[in-house]
């Protein structure tokens, strides 16, 4: 029979390790498709200036997590191109107003280190 601390202390272990993943809504190309991913990866960051004559589609976010130890560290450049898949996935050409933001470990992203950067989508 398992004693209270142990049980407290594997699911410490559990939780920290990362094994749920993470509840931060991170795309992929198995999760995009390929098509997606070669969008997003044309869209431009583009100056409000720039963007004055183009077409809102919306907010954008992404994220980038490190969620178990052997992920890659989160960066603004894996967060800034999960707002690029978003904005591919709404017909967006360029975003604009990029603001990104480093969070710390968190259980509520359940995030070790990460990165949250939101944009608006134009075309």
């Amino acid at each position: 029979m398992r004693s209270f601390a142990s049980t407290l202390a594997l699911s410490s272990l559990a939780t920290l390790s990362g094994c749920v993943g993470p509840l931060v809504p991170v795309q992929t190309v198995e999760t995009t498709g390929l098509e997606v991913t070669e969008r997003a990866a044309k869209i431009a960051v583009v100056s409000s200036d720039q963007a004055s004559t183009m077409q809102r589609l919306g907010e954008v976010t992404g994220y980038s997590c490190k969620n178990k130890l052997w992920d890659p560290d989160a960066t603004i450049d894996a967060a800034t191109f999960q707002a690029k898949v978003a904005a591919a996935q709404r017909g967006a050409t360029a975003i604009t107003s990029l603001t990104c933001t480093e969070g710390g470990t968190s259980l509520v992203t359940n995030c070790w280190q990460s990165f949250t950067c939101q944009a608006v989508a134009v075309k």
